[in-house]
């Protein structure tokens, strides 16, 4: 609300989302290597939070659901959250990310968030003032801390 009690309207009703999603960004930021862009950090956030909702998505449905926001780009380049293998040198290998098989088709990779990315993405939560990631252990053991 205004001074005058009316709803803040355009720009100034988002500030708040904006500040949140600032800190996200400067987190990522900090905690990944110097040439990440704004594309893959969005691109990390996207996975997070469908992996956080126990429906993981593959590169395909990100990159068409988001096509105009990532750009093309990130079919290549979101590699670098993934966990190192023989081609990838360790220090730019993130591993934020693996891919998993569908079990009911091979062809098909879900991204998920290995534990590294699990700590990654609660710290991004807490940086952007969101409060706690979920997932399956601490709903497993009633949320006890």
């Amino acid at each position: 609300m205004d001074k005058k009690g009316r709803p803040k309207k355009g720009l100034f009703a988002s500030v708040g989302q904006l500040a949140s999603l600032s800190g996200a960004f400067l987190f990522l930021a900090q905690e990944g290597h110097d040439r990440l862009t704004i594309n893959q950090a969005a691109f990390f956030l996207l996975v997070a939070a469908a992996d956080a909702r126990g429906r993981p998505l593959t590169l395909t449905e990100i990159v068409e659901a988001n096509d105009l926001a990532l750009g093309k780009s990130i079919q290549n380049s979101y590699k670098v959250f993934l966990e190192p293998h023989g081609r990838s040198p360790k220090d730019f290998a993130l591993g934020w990310l693996t891919r998993e098989p569908d079990p009911d088709d091979e062809r098909r990779k879900y991204l998920r968030l290995t534990d590294k990315g699990r700590e990654i993405a609660r710290a991004v939560l807490l940086a952007s003032g969101r409060g706690n990631y979920k997932d399956d252990e601490e709903e497993s053991d009633g949320g006890s801390a």
